[in-house]
């Protein structure tokens, strides 16, 4: 949750705005998007709902979860995941491919050249790249102890009863 948190303040804060508030802004800086975050004033709603709702779903045979955290542990095993489930077979070839192809420099790449990201950027309308770091962890820094304890609670009410393992959630 931390890093999802984490990730949803840049790509907001880098766009100017945040759709949570009345007017838009980020007057309450971090601690009031947070508060927003919680309490599902963001654009996607309430992020323990919608993990709940989709981990309610997780033997559904058209459903995969696909976490960030193991794409990056062990991405050649997830692409041949991904492949089995829409039913492309994949040789060790393409899986080294996509790799390349979806890595963070890739992506950095794209984002930086990208004519309409750059024209939005120049008129100030987006203030930094949406590809920031690519890495697990980097949500942990920024929150008080209330704020965690918040989130403690949101797993512990809504996710812990379900089975969804804490360390999915929570950053230790």
């Amino acid at each position: 949750a931390q890093d999802q948190i984490t990730s949803h303040w840049n790509m907001v804060y880098g766009m100017g705005f945040h759709f949570g508030t009345t007017n838009m802004t980020f007057e309450g800086g971090w601690d009031d998007f947070v508060e927003d975050w919680l309490n599902g004033n963001v654009e996607n709603g309430q992020y323990f709902d919608h993990v709940a709702s989709w981990y309610a779903r997780k033997d559904d045979p058209d459903v995969l979860l696909v976490r960030f955290e193991d794409l990056k542990k062990i991405p050649q095993k997830v692409i041949k995941e991904i492949a089995n489930f829409v039913g492309t077979e994949t040789s060790a070839e393409h899986v080294q491919s996509v790799m390349k192809l979806t890595s963070f420099e890739m992506m950095r790449k794209a984002d930086e050249q990208d004519i309409g990201l750059r024209f939005m950027r120049w008129l100030g309308v987006i203030r930094r790249t949406h590809v920031r770091q690519g890495e697990v962890g980097s949500g942990s820094l920024k929150f008080s102890t209330e704020q965690l304890a918040a989130l403690e609670q949101g797993y512990q009410q809504k996710l812990m009863p379900l089975g969804v393992p804490r360390d999915w959630i929570l950053l230790d």
